[in-house]
Order: structure tokens, then sequence, then C-alpha cells
């Protein structure tokens, strides 16, 4: 099983993957907030959130970076590896982005750097994605990447 910790950061040609931790609170907050609008969090709430998904990677539970844009080194989203099964060689893929960034170009580059990422370094055979509504323009994307479409908001990939 990979120590998790390791990997990070992780780049592509216009975004870099790093943890949470190295953006700032103010920053996954907005993020939260406009990506989960029934969430109310707080600064508090938010700097706890982090602080868990930090532990659960460093005990080897999930894989989730804060995702920034390389020229403007803003915050634009958070992505990465949950329900992490290194047995079954199975895990979920996540990614939530800012509203103004759900565009296809971006979610084509994030969205092949952590499937190779997932097959190559991790070893993963099987993964899932789950959204959180039908959006037509991913549901592409996903089917380009040889996800198989299981519901209109589920998909599996199985290399």
């Amino acid at each position: 099983m990979p120590k998790l910790e390791k990997y990070h950061p992780i780049l592509t040609p216009h975004y870099t993957f790093d943890w949470l931790t190295k953006s700032r609170v103010k920053d996954v907050f907005t993020l939260t907030e406009q990506t989960q609008p029934t969430a109310q969090p707080t600064i508090l709430s938010t700097a706890d959130e982090i602080n868990q998904t930090m532990r659960d990677i460093f005990h080897d539970k999930k894989l989730i970076w804060g995702i920034t844009d390389r020229k403007t080194d803003q915050l634009i989203g958070r992505a990465g590896f949950e329900l992490l099964d290194f047995v079954n060689h199975t895990a979920t893929l996540t990614v939530t982005l800012l509203p103004a960034q759900l565009q296809l170009t971006i979610l084509t580059e994030i969205y092949e750097r952590l499937v190779a990422f997932g097959r190559h370094e991790l070893a993963l055979t099987t993964l899932t994605v789950a959204l959180p509504q039908a959006y037509p323009q991913l549901t592409d994307l996903l089917t380009t990447l040889k996800f198989t479409k299981v519901t209109t908001t589920t998909f599996t990939l199985n290399a």
C-alpha cells in the first residue's frame, strides 16, 4: 500500500494539486460556500475539515488535494480519491470546482491527470465518479475517458 502523504504536489500543464493546508482557509471556505450551499460552513468548521482531511491522508484513507491555477496561484477547487480500498484496488474519484471553473477544458485536464494517477501510481483498477447532478458535458468527457455510465450521475471505470 502506498504512503499517500508523499504524493504532493502533483502538476498538470496549468494546475497544481497540493495539500489543502497550502491554501488559505478563507479560500477553502469560499470553495465550500460556493459548491455546497446547504453546508453553511464557518471558518472554524472549514479549518476542522482541512485538518480531518489531512489526518485521513496521513492514515492512508483518502487522497485529496486543493487545485490551484499555476498562473494566478488561486484555489479553483479540490479533487482526489476517497473510499480508497487498496485490497480491491478501488476508489471514488471526486472533483469539486468553483462554479466559474466548470469548463470542459479545465475538467478534461484535471480528470485525465487523476485517472492516469489513480491507475499508474495507486494501482487502482476501478474508479467510480458520483456527480451531484447530471452534467452533459462531463458525461461526454467521462465516456471519452472510458467510464461506463451506471446512472445519470454515476460512472465507473474498470481498467
